[in-house]
């Protein structure tokens, strides 16, 4: 393995040559063993690794907020799901439909819906390992894709039944077809890149905002190919594959104030936090980064381009923030971890002992997040298992229960899918479900009291903790308080259940 270190082509994606090879020498079953060891573990081990990692007490935390929209859509009908795509969540719809054909196979138990991100950020690791093999040494690769796996984000939304995973996936996938169509720019390999671009852009339209690092790989390249017509294929390749995308980016435009209202402004904490907010851990975060802005090559170009990969997508999303409404969120661009950790890779790599040490300090800063990413409520909401237990465990025949705020939708969907085969309360303030009005939304009662009715109990259940329950719970708060009395309230991690008894 130190031999092949020390004599990979660091400017070329060709296979590295021993120094055996190179001189002709016969090397015999244990040179042959280190260059296939040289070829495959780089991808291999951290894809192995990052599996095992991203499966690890991936049951423990509840479905979360997004989540659950993924659970409700892909349960929906084919007619259904293009009715909801019309209104909102438009720019995945690929996703949503892909998820319908998954549960349609094996069902919707939490490991099922995060599988398909499971496997695919073991992939994407594993891609990155393949692309630091390639483009640096098989040694560096190795250690860039290792060190994501202990990245807590990576773990995050390996766990998440969200699209996040997969276009990280892709967009690694994306990068490595680049650099191959660079090396030489035949059709075929250009039109494979446009491919992976095209599946990029169906995943997450946000994160064709790779396409500036690439834009910047071609460019680079331009100066030092000698068959610069070959290169500028990646223009109309890339054009077709944006084109053959853009009703789902027109879909994101038109549904963006509904979708992304949520998002807070940009300011200076913003930026600030971004790092952390990118990797999931402060001290995880400073250390690779630190390591990236101390990256030496003999190819200074390649960490320019590495650089660009890393910093122009978040900083066109900081941007955009700043001259329309916010768009920044972390997660959109979770793909900028693999540049990232390659050029802290490039820093270390040659040194086996300071890689090591690296590693080492990675694995034992990141523990701590790594731990508490697999609590009971860490997918954006409440800890919707307990809420379930709790009034399972308290619940008599006529019980109604309520969801009090404007966050309805998501509390019943993951109410009611961990009451799923158990007795549950009536849900009293239901008019027409969300498939039938074609949104992630029911369509609840216009007249509250007329459908409360003179019911017993009623189980209140809203989002993060409330001192006041009834505190901004909407139409069903003064009914509650003039004709009903507290029983107990419930206030557990991001969330609150309160059951109230009729006076009289």
């Amino acid at each position: 393995m130190a031999v092949l270190v020390h004599t990979a082509q660091p400017d070329s994606l060709s296979e590295p040559a021993t120094v055996a090879e190179q001189e002709g020498q016969d090397t015999g079953r244990p040179a042959r063993g280190l260059a296939w060891l040289a070829r495959f573990a780089p991808a291999v081990l951290p894809a192995v690794i990052m599996l095992v990692v991203g499966q690890y007490h991936a049951r423990n935390p509840s479905l979360g907020w997004d989540e659950n929209a993924t659970l409700i859509v892909s349960q929906r009908t084919l007619g259904q799901i293009v009715d909801l795509i019309q209104h909102t969540d438009g720019s995945i719809a690929p996703y949503y439909l892909f998820m319908h054909f998954w549960v349609g196979l094996f069902g919707t138990s939490e490991i099922a819906l995060r599988a398909p991100s499971i496997v695919a950020m073991a992939a994407g690791v594993g891609l990155v390992g393949e692309l630091g093999r390639r483009l640096l040494t098989p040694a560096a690769g190795l250690l860039a894709a290792v060190l994501l796996t202990a990245v807590p984000l990576t773990s995050r939304y390996a766990q998440e039944a969200r699209v996040y995973g997969i276009a990280f996936m892709l967009v690694t996938l994306a990068t490595l077809l680049l650099y191959r169509a660079v090396e030489r720019p035949t059709w075929r390999r250009w039109c494979w890149y446009g491919l992976a671009v095209l599946l990029v852009g169906l995943a997450h339209v946000i994160a064709l905002t790779v396409l500036a690092g690439h834009a910047f790989v071609v460019g680079n390249r331009w100066r030092a190919q000698p068959a610069r017509r070959a290169l500028a294929r990646w223009v109309p390749v890339t054009a077709a594959a944006v084109v053959l995308v853009s009703p789902l980016l027109v879909l994101g435009l038109t549904q963006r104030r509904e979708q992304l209202d949520w998002i807070k402004p940009v300011t200076s904490d913003t930026i600030r936090a971004a790092p952390a907010d990118l990797f999931g851990a402060p001290a995880v975060a400073w250390l690779v980064i630190g390591l990236a802005i101390l990256a030496t090559w003999t190819n200074r170009g390649l960490l320019a381009e590495l650089a660009v990969a890393a910093v122009v997508p978040p900083a066109l999303l900081i941007a955009a923030s700043q001259v329309t409404s916010p768009i920044w969120v972390p997660r959109y661009v979770l793909f900028v971890l693999a540049p990232t950790a390659l050029l802290a890779a490039a820093a270390v790599a040659r040194f086996p002992l300071r890689a090591v040490v690296v590693l080492g300090l990675v694995a034992v800063m990141a523990w701590p997040a790594q731990v508490a990413l697999r609590g009971p409520a860490t997918h954006h909401g409440p800890d919707f298992r307990r809420i379930a237990g709790i009034v399972s465990a308290g619940l008599r025949p006529g019980d109604g229960i309520v969801y009090g705020g404007g966050s309805s939708w998501s509390l019943r969907a993951g109410v009611d899918y961990y009451l799923s085969g158990k007795p549950a309360p009536a849900d009293l303030l239901l008019d027409r479900p969300a498939a039938a009005v074609g949104s992630l939304s029911a369509k609840e009662c216009a007249d509250t009291a007329a459908c409360v009715g003179r019911t017993r109990r009623i189980w209140l259940i809203r989002l993060y903790q409330r001192k006041d329950p009834l505190a901004a719970a909407g139409p069903i708060a003064p009914i509650l308080r003039a004709g009903y009395h507290s029983v107990r309230v419930w206030r557990i991690t991001k969330g609150t259940v309160a059951l109230y008894e009729r006076n009289s």
